[in-house]
């Protein structure tokens, strides 16, 4: 009797001792990751095979595997023989779900997730495995912010109690994009996840833009002018930034601007967001965001002001840039980004190196990085940041365009692991890096993670 009732004390001591020692969603720092995601090595008969998955990762010095559940029926039976492997050699694995834009049915009636769309019931799932395989620390979700119609912050706060109640140790990351990651988000969501991962930087811009939404330090990046995704706007929407400018003094006013722009929407849809320079209110250059590159360009313009003015004599003049919406959009994120302004003809207080001296008006949901909207912020949380960055030459050439080579592919990571040793995310993740033997891109990852690894 005695023996009995010291392991029933013993046990609701210690429930009570890790109940108390837990932190809140958010304020966790988990260690520096190396990563690698999907793209699982398979034997013949479409099981994983988990011995060579472990030897190829340990080959990367990767800290952590992400474990896709949707190519086969056996994917979730093939993670717990995975599990006690991938412990022996060191590694985490977070089991990684689709959501319901890309669940099945597919192939028929094929679901390779054996708990469909019960994220409920996956919480539960997936912290029952957590207890016997300490090296499941986090779960994660795909596109989430696209799904987030289901995933409202309310019904993301019920899978974490469900999960924490069995497991207070385990962790929830949904899987964003960069445009997503705003802090309508975080004020939203920061309180019911543990971190972000967020995928294909379009450069080191956009990670430390992220860090700084994620750890209370900005509202909006220095230089940028943007509409949110999922936000509707109407015809006449705008943002815009001006000072006054004074003519250098000569017959004919004349100006010359340069400036370096770029934006981060490449697709063909037209007609809604245009970039625009204005001088007293007259459009004196204008482009559709839609179709090019995200690659910084230079702009040149060369302005006959007499002309541009209708012959007034002025000293003073208003120069401005604006982001506007000539037909009203539904779900239409855009960053538009300003850099390296150079003026000949008009004197102005400012360039873009001081974004804050910019006066800012706007009509409708856009956000500014100049004027009153760059807040320094308290630094009041920290929610672990993970950069997910493509190592799949298909995946990589849609998001960053030719040439997919492995040398380019191995620079975009090497700028997210700088990202990492300068403090500015988490952890960094390949998303589908080949691991066959023959496979051209795996030797210059592994070099890459390496040499992080051994800093």
């Amino acid at each position: 009797m005695k023996t009995k009732l010291f392991v029933v004390l013993f046990s609701i001591l210690l429930r009570g001792l890790t109940s108390v020692a837990q932190p809140g969603p958010g304020t966790s720092s988990p260690r520096k990751q190396l990563a690698d995601y999907d793209a699982e090595l398979r034997l013949p008969g479409g099981r994983v095979d988990t011995t060579n998955m472990v030897r190829r990762l340990q080959e990367l010095r990767v800290t952590t595997y992400y474990w896709l559940i949707a190519h086969a029926a056996t994917d979730w039976e093939d993670l717990k023989l995975f599990l006690p492997q991938a412990a022996r050699a060191h590694i985490d694995v977070w089991p990684y779900l689709v959501p319901p834009s890309e669940s099945a049915p597919r192939n028929g009636t094929l679901y390779p997730e054996p708990f469909r769309l019960d994220y409920l019931r996956w919480a539960e799932e997936i912290a029952q495995i957590s207890l016997e395989h300490t090296n499941l620390t986090t779960w994660v979700i795909d596109d989430f912010y696209e799904n987030h119609a289901l995933y409202t912050p309310a019904y993301v706060g019920e899978m974490q109690q469900k999960a924490k109640a069995v497991n207070p140790k385990l962790q929830f990351f949904p899987l964003m994009y960069y445009g997503e990651l705003n802090r309508k988000f975080v004020d939203d969501y920061r309180r019911v996840i543990d971190g972000v991962v967020a995928a294909y930087p379009q450069g080191r811009d956009e990670i430390d833009h992220a860090w700084a939404i994620l750890n209370d330090a900005v509202l909006a990046q220095p230089g940028e002018l943007s509409f949110p995704h999922y936000t509707p706007s109407k015809a006449g929407d705008f943002i815009m930034i001006s000072q006054t400018a004074r003519l250098q003094p000569g017959p004919h006013p004349h100006a010359r601007l340069r400036f370096r722009e770029r934006d981060d929407f490449t697709g063909p849809t037209s007609g809604y967001h245009f970039k625009q320079v204005l001088v007293e209110g007259k459009v004196a250059w204008e482009e559709d965001v839609a179709g090019g590159t995200n690659e910084w360009r230079q702009i040149d313009l060369d302005m006959n002001l007499d002309f541009d003015l209708g012959g007034l004599a002025k000293t003073n003049v208003t120069l401005a840039f604006r982001l506007l919406d000539k037909k009203g959009v539904g779900n239409f994120g855009v960053r538009w980004r300003l850099k390296d302004l150079e003026i000949e003809g008009l004197q102005v207080a400012a360039d873009f190196n001081a974004p804050e001296r910019w006066q800012v008006e706007q009509g409708g949901p856009f956000e500014a990085g100049f004027g009153a909207a760059l807040n320094k912020g308290r630094h009041s949380f920290h929610i672990p940041l993970m950069v997910m960055t493509a190592a799949q030459p298909v995946e990589f050439k849609l998001r960053h365009g030719e040439p997919a080579s492995p040398e380019r592919i191995s620079q975009w990571l090497a700028m997210c692991l700088d990202a990492m040793r300068d403090q500015k995310c988490d952890g960094v993740v390949t998303y589908c890096l080949d691991k066959g033997e023959k496979s051209p891109e795996f030797p210059l990852v592994r070099e890459s993670f390496q040499k992080t690894a051994n800093r």
